[in-house]
């Protein structure tokens, strides 16, 4: 008795998805289906759910490499602050920074310490204003 071909149902979704992009699991797995293709709407809607989580992290890295633009990578390197925007990604400069301060407190129980305290004080804007007024402070004192 000669085997059956295996068939890569991943990739078979994914080829009908090319092909009709809006489809539903249930049409997915009637069209598969008419391919030879046995699959079930749920297993169907599990690729298909894989499949999108892959494009937006690649769609992740894409912008996130992108905004590392020559720019960027000079205002990082004379030392400026960039403001982060909502949905911006994280770049490995950051990171770097996080690292170094991380080693500059002595860990990250000392990092979570220093947290705590910000979020005592009421936030990050209140704990710099509480730093702000200690430097007044120590400047005015003799």
């Amino acid at each position: 008795m000669a085997k059956k071909s295996r068939v890569n149902k991943t990739q078979a979704v994914y080829e009908f998805l090319k092909k009709h992009p809006q489809a539903s699991p249930l049409e997915i797995s009637e069209g598969l289906k008419l391919e030879g293709i046995a699959i079930t709407p749920g297993h169907a809607s599990n690729i298909k759910s894989r499949l999108k989580k892959l494009r937006l992290a690649k769609k992740l890295d894409e912008t996130t490499v992108a905004a590392t633009s020559a720019a960027d990578l000079q205002a990082a390197t004379v030392g400026g602050e960039q403001e982060l925007s909502s949905g911006a990604g994280i770049t490995l400069n950051q990171i770097r920074k996080v690292a170094q301060m991380v080693r500059d407190l002595g860990g990250f129980d000392r990092l979570n310490e220093m947290l705590e305290v910000v979020r005592e004080v009421g936030g990050l804007r209140r704990f710099r204003d509480l730093l702000e007024a200690m430097r007044v402070m120590e400047s005015d004192s003799p």
